[in-house]
């Protein structure tokens, strides 16, 4: 039996309301679990089971949250703007294990990303969906069977993706790894078998290692913006 929601209609209200004490102080008597220093901007919340926000994590403004079943937000973790997250509901009608999204500690997904949550996605500690327009996809459609199926996909440790990349169902992204911008991760056939390093392409492959960055170290979610020599910019 899928779980207890809390009240869809006062759900909607309560998310689109800008972000202050009052609006955390009713989404917690929904049902919904919220930390200390949480920040969540107005958001359209569909229909959607309940969040799980620990301390210090933020959801940014003008994202869609249409129909998961449970949304865990681990501590310091970012969602930026104008994501959509979307899940379908048949697949919960079987289990209450699908239809999740979960972030790990300082785990962050940027903007205007789409994210198919009906399965499970799941990014570990530190984990980024980076850049814009990537997407993610937790089912697909089995046609030798004709039949539609959930799964599973992973971002492990310190994992980040680049602009424009499609995660497919069951694809994995070893930790310490970076997925190049515009690569499809396909499904994992030996995930215990992956090595850290860069992938690309499409399908998505081991291009090389990738020896240490500051990246994997980070103490917040935020790439500073340092000086920069302008000579590239001037016209001629």
């Amino acid at each position: 039996m899928p779980e207890s929601r809390p009240n869809k209609w006062l759900s909607l209200i309560a998310w689109l309301l800008p972000s202050s004490d009052f609006k955390l102080r009713i989404l917690r008597s929904l049902g919904n679990h919220i930390g200390r220093d949480v920040a969540i901007g107005p958001n359209l919340v569909l229909n959607c089971g309940r969040f799980s926000i620990a301390d210090g994590a933020a959801i940014m403004s003008f994202n869609i949250f249409k129909q998961l079943s449970s949304i865990e937000l681990g501590p310091q973790s970012v969602i930026g703007r104008f994501n959509q997250f979307t899940a379908a509901p048949e697949y919960q009608r079987y289990s209450p294990l699908v239809g999740k999204l979960i972030v790990g500690e300082f785990g962050y997904i940027t903007n205007r990303h789409y994210v198919d949550c009906s399965g499970q996605v799941i990014l570990r500690p530190y984990a980024v969906v980076g850049g814009i327009k990537s997407t993610i996809q937790s089912h697909e459609a089995d046609l030798a069977e004709n039949t539609s199926k959930p799964g599973r996909v992973i971002l492990g440790r310190n994992a980040m993706t680049g602009t424009g990349c499609i995660l497919l169902k069951d694809s994995y992204l070893p930790e310490r790894s970076v997925l190049a911008a515009g690569s499809v991760l396909s499904r994992a056939k030996d995930r215990d078998g992956m090595v850290s390093g860069l992938y690309g392409g499409a399908p998505a492959r081991f291009l090389r290692e990738i020896k240490d960055m500051e990246f994997w170290h980070r103490a917040c979610n935020y790439t500073p913006i340092v000086p920069f020599d302008d000579a590239q910019f001037h016209l001629e």
